[in-house]
């Protein structure tokens, strides 16, 4: 199901399954958030894992368990816990089918919220069961790209020349753990396709949270900020010309370097006590709508 929530400056629809964004419109209809076309998604939700999972299972206490790629999560049916006309709060938590595949009690709560000309987005992970719970999470939304201008000619601006490293894939879906020195020239990285797509996802690391998205002459049109412990941003598109938006993705962590089946004992990740929690928090603000 369907709902909204908005003020005079956007409006924002969230779907249950997956706690997913849909869509972000301004009030002259722009839509800011990718329509689901080609890559079907919108702006997962990635739990209890980002990517892939060699051999789509893991072991945890030696027994073995499925993951498919990127979680359960964005599959899974959440429930609405509140809803004004500008915030909702939605909720997953375990039940008889995610406890086959990750056996944990757990809570997975989404709040999303409109300010002015953006979207505050908080993404909460409490254990509500015993012993240490693993996990990692990242969002995975993608942005629509504007006009008609060639992608080369949109840019990211982090605001900064670095230190960046950048973690490349080996092993087909899985990331080499040794980071490589990536400058930007001013702090901003023209989108590229070619490099994008050879690498099949670029996974930043050092950001200090914050990326703008706009087109070359032009002031961005998009700010993305993120807090904390979202140490990894991954940019990335579905490999067709044609397909006009660009995946912003900050995680928490990584898929492993695939060269041995998965423990979940020992690899790195996050980890909840008893009763622990952790929030990922998220702003999406649209700069051109704001008026003084």
């Amino acid at each position: 199901m369907q709902h909204k929530i908005s003020n005079k400056f956007i409006t924002v629809t969230v779907d249950t399954l997956g706690a997913e964004v849909i869509s972000v419109k301004d009030k002259k209809r722009r839509e800011y958030i990718w329509s689901g076309d080609a890559w079907k998604g919108h702006a997962p939700l990635l739990f209890p894992v980002c990517g892939a999972v060699r051999d789509d299972k893991y072991t945890l206490g030696g027994k073995e368990y499925p993951m498919s790629k990127h979680g359960f999560a964005r599959r899974s049916e959440f429930t609405v816990e509140s809803k004004n006309d500008f915030e909702i709060i939605l909720s997953l938590s375990a039940s008889e089918e995610t406890l086959a595949k990750y056996p944990f009690d757990f809570k997975l709560t989404a709040r999303y919220a409109v300010d002015g000309p953006s979207l505050y987005a908080t993404f909460t992970v409490e254990n509500m069961g015993e012993g240490v719970m693993p996990f990692y999470f990242g969002w995975h939304p993608a942005f629509n790209l504007p006009g008609k201008a060639p992608i080369n000619q949109f840019y990211l601006d982090f605001g900064q020349e670095g230190p960046f490293e950048i973690h490349y894939l080996q092993n087909g879906p899985f990331v080499s753990p040794v980071g490589e020195r990536f400058p930007l020239d001013g702090g901003k990285y023209h989108l590229n396709e070619q490099q994008i797509y050879s690498n099949d996802t670029l996974i930043l690391k050092g950001s200090n949270g914050n990326v703008l998205l706009g087109e070359d002459g032009d002031r961005p049109f998009l700010e993305l900020n993120y807090y904390g412990n979202l140490p990894y941003f991954c940019i990335w598109k579905w490999p067709d010309s044609d397909v006009r938006y660009i995946c912003l993705e900050p995680w928490s962590n990584v898929p492993s370097d695939g060269t041995k089946p998965e423990n979940f004992d020992t690899r790195e990740m996050s980890r909840l006590n008893k009763g622990g929690h952790e929030s990922f928090n998220y702003r999406v603000y649209l700069p051109q709508l704001h008026t003084h």
